[in-house]
């Protein structure tokens, strides 16, 4: 019969397991270097980062038991059990990362991936494994999922944030309610919008956004409120999913909060690139008229999309194709590409439907070879019309993607 260990040493070490759970973050926000001379930023526990997903990750296995007499608190030097082994072709020596998913459900669609450990499997057979927990990033769950590791690196090169991005910060990765310098949160801008890991958003706020006075109708004007508003703090990209990204709260000077806006605009980002001051080399007499003519051909021509839909037609393929060569030709300009609906359905529908118009072309030029950082998009569903008209002759036109050049 295997003795217990006395009482005094069990509760010991539950107390410090507890309390590199909880305070795992802290210890983060204490390791992170921010190296501007050097152009690099470092986390030491990027592996340990989740992100926002649509999908349901499955991993190729789960946690099953562990060794230790204990349901949780499943920390670092502990051995678990995994229903993974040869047949799926784990091997003695493998690392894996075991994580688990959070449904909040005020994301609606959307699952947090909790990265929770690096496991090093020690023994194999056919259907099951021995691991144990090498590096524990919170304490590891029965019944985690487990999937291939792949390390990433924890340096991760300064960029300068995407220009003109806006967004919001939808959640923080503990579920705070308020949150500070440490912290991981997470953007609903991703590296479809143009966010990559390394670039720093100013997180402001709008103090008078919600107070806006009534019109006769009860509505708003559908203007534009061009409201102050004040900086509270800085966060860096840490890892880019298509459509949302995880960052770290490198700087606040009040507790931020789901809700907080941030954009472009760090103070530091000028230190990045020397700005240059020599002068801009002159076009080649005869080019100028040729490029102006390419250049309103290139904008005059719009993307027309079917009726409710953002799909793109063989037509509009054929166009995209036109204005990929010319992006290719002119390697020293970037395009805004601006999404379009007509005027039937609500404000908010048609924001989203001319957001992912003006991705689908934006996504299609990429495939075509043209850098993403040379082209932003940005939605103004059916309040730009380019025919005011109200039948399906104007309505055919302001189903589009129009597009802007802009100085490079």
């Amino acid at each position: 019969m295997r003795q217990r260990e006395p009482r005094s040493i069990r509760w010991a070490v539950g107390l410090l397991m507890f309390l590199s759970l909880c305070f795992w973050g802290a210890g983060d926000a204490l390791a992170w270097k921010f190296l501007l001379k050097e152009g690099v930023f470092v986390y030491p526990r990027i592996d340990g980062v989740g992100y926002l997903t649509g999908g349901v990750p499955q991993g190729i296995g789960r946690v099953r038991t562990a060794l230790a007499e204990k349901a949780v608190h499943i920390g670092e030097g502990e051995t678990v059990y995994l229903d993974v082994g040869s047949r799926q072709g784990i091997r003695v020596g493998d690392r894996l990362v075991a994580f688990t998913l959070d449904k909040p459900r005020e994301l609606k669609d959307l699952r947090i991936v909790v990265m929770e450990a690096r496991l090093l499997v020690t023994a194999v057979k056919e259907e099951e494994a021995e691991a144990t927990v090498e590096d524990s990033y919170r304490s590891v769950s029965l019944g985690a999922r487990v999937d291939r590791y792949e390390p990433r690196d924890p340096r991760i090169q300064l960029k300068p944030a995407a220009p003109s991005l806006t967004g919001r910060i939808i959640w923080s990765y503990e579920n705070l309610v308020s949150f500070g310098e440490g912290d991981v949160v997470f953007l609903n801008r991703g590296s479809a919008d143009g966010v990559q890991p390394g670039q720093c958003y100013q997180v402001f706020r709008t103090p008078m956004e919600e107070v806006e006075p009534p019109t006769p109708s009860g509505r708003g004007d559908g203007k534009k409120k061009d409201h102050i508003t004040s900086a509270v703090g800085e966060v860096i990209v840490l890892r880019a999913e298509e459509r949302t990204s995880a960052a770290l709260v490198r700087k606040s000077s009040l507790p931020l909060e789901r809700g907080d806006r941030f954009r472009a605009g760090c103070p530091w980002e000028k230190e990045l690139k020397p700005v240059q001051t020599a002068a801009a080399p002159k076009p080649a007499p005869g080019k100028d008229d040729a490029f102006k003519r390419a250049r309103e051909e290139f904008e005059n021509r719009d993307v027309l999309f079917p009726y409710d839909s953002y799909v793109l037609s063989h037509e509009a393929r054929a166009l995209l194709q036109d204005k990929a060569k010319f992006l290719k030709e002119n390697p020293d300009v970037k395009a805004l590409i601006e999404g379009h609906c007509d005027e039937r359905g609500t404000r908010e529908y048609n924001l989203a439907l001319g957001d992912r118009r003006a991705q689908a072309a934006r996504r299609y030029l990429t495939g075509l070879g043209i850098a993403p950082e040379r082209m932003k998009t940005v939605s103004y569903g059916k309040e730009r019309p380019v025919d005011p008209g109200h039948d399906e002759a104007a309505w055919s036109k302001n189903r589009r993607a129009h597009f802007v050049l802009q100085e490079k």
